[in-house]
């Protein structure tokens, strides 16, 4: 058996456990993908196809929907469901397998793992997507054609593009924060939690069939002497095994640091147990934002906005930078991971000199309305953004009541230029 056909059945056998479990057995799929591959480039191939799939499986499905004329996708098997899904991903996902191929092992996956009836149909449901969605569209030219060409335009209306939760240092939990977004009448947000993409998945679920766009996303912190630099992350897959790994380092990490700081604090008569820290932080990855206020709640400073200036920020005196990534390898695991890069608030960053230079890594945007810029702060990336042909972005960088005066769409860009940042991602 060729070592893609074993591979996509691996995948098939976690797609049906995933459809069954949720997204919560993800770390077992990795686990049961590697032992049961035999050779390293059957369970990569494996679990591409199982990250794809899931990260594309809204679209899949309503591809799904409009060539079934009899069936709902909630009455088919779910075996045949999720066998059309891979089908799917791999004809309108992937310019480097034929289509023929994909929808051949298709149908012997039908065979082998369904009814003697299960082939025929996923071939007609195959070939029906493939004719209206892919032909003489996304495979007509498979090195110059994009996805894009085959994905309906989505109207972003306003957007808020930086939007943090409780599960990194944000005081409101995802659901609340897509109820805020919707009571506010804001069209799309994107959640980018610092090194974590928990708050998304929550988010994604709770706000399937309501009135918001939301893009998964991610603020990975990286490191460039002598601070950081943070890099978000848009379109990004979520499921992305690299990633994933990463993102598990991170918050290991970000534990570290938080002794390291302790530490430094009680330098400087500053008693702070590091364990408060972490019961403040809870499930989310625990950040400087939770010191501070910890330092703030033990009177040490009159705001939490001091407390992090004076004593945390990148020039304060128990500062501790965060060494996970350099700018470079951040920027290649959002790629990687099928997304686009922004630079996050270069304004606070100032750190112009290194723009060229993630830009040569792979850079493909930049934050440039943000509450603290100033309009001629505004009109200066406007500029750098046309130098180096840089998507343009922003937001609010909302952190709930950590952050009092920039509550959600107290920034937004429109609907356009979210769609530009959208074309520039790998896998969209």
């Amino acid at each position: 058996m060729r070592n893609r056909t074993i591979a996509r059945e691996l995948a098939i056998k976690a797609l049906y456990q995933l459809d069954l479990c949720g997204d919560d057995i993800i770390s077992d799929i990795d686990t049961f993908c590697k032992e049961s591959a035999e050779k390293p480039d059957i369970y990569s191939f494996a679990m591409s196809l199982i990250s794809g799939c899931r990260s594309h499986i809204k679209e899949i499905d309503e591809k799904i929907s409009s060539v079934t004329e009899h069936w709902e996708l909630r009455r088919m098997a779910i075996i045949d469901k999720n066998i059309l899904r891979l089908g799917v991903y791999e004809l309108l996902h992937r310019n480097d397998i034929p289509p023929k191929v994909s929808i051949n092992e298709a149908i012997e996956l039908a065979k082998k793992y369904s009814t003697k009836n299960s082939g025929t149909f996923v071939n007609g449901i195959l070939d029906k997507i493939y004719t209206q969605y892919g032909n003489g569209k996304l495979l007509k030219d498979a090195n110059s054609i994009s996805i894009q060409q085959v994905i309906p335009e989505i109207d972003y209306g306003n957007a808020d593009l930086h939007v943090h939760t409780n599960y990194s240092d944000g005081t409101m939990t995802p659901e609340a924060v897509v109820d805020e977004a919707i009571r506010l009448g804001i069209s799309t947000i994107s959640i980018t939690d610092h090194d974590t993409v928990d708050g998304v998945v929550a988010a994604c679920k709770y706000g399937q069939g309501k009135n918001l766009n939301i893009i998964p996303g991610l603020e990975l912190s990286s490191y460039l002497s002598p601070s950081e630099v943070h890099i978000l992350g848009y379109f990004i897959d979520i499921h992305n095994v690299s990633l994933q790994k990463i993102l598990k380092l991170s918050q290991e990490d970000r534990s570290k640091r938080i002794y390291a700081i302790a530490e430094k604090l009680r330098n400087l008569n500053i008693d702070i147990d590091p364990q408060e820290i972490f019961t403040l932080a809870g499930k989310g990855s625990p950040g400087r934002m939770h010191v501070a206020e910890t330092i703030w709640k033990h009177g040490y400073c009159n705001t939490i906005q001091e407390s992090f200036w004076k004593y945390i920020g990148d020039n304060g005196p128990a500062y501790v930078p965060k060494k996970t990534l350099t700018p470079q390898q951040a920027i290649e695991l959002i790629r990687d991971a099928g997304g686009v890069s922004v630079l996050a608030h270069p304004g606070l960053t100032q750190r112009d000199h290194v723009i060229e230079d993630l830009v040569k890594y792979g850079l493909q945007g930049i934050e440039i309305y943000y509450p603290s810029h100033t309009p001629q702060t505004v009109t200066k990336y406007l500029g750098i953004a046309k130098k180096y042909d840089l998507a343009i972005t922003g937001g609010s960088d909302f952190h709930g009541e950590r952050k009092l005066d920039t509550p959600i769409a107290k920034v937004t860009v429109p609907g356009d230029l979210v769609s530009k940042l959208r074309k520039r991602c790998r896998s969209q």
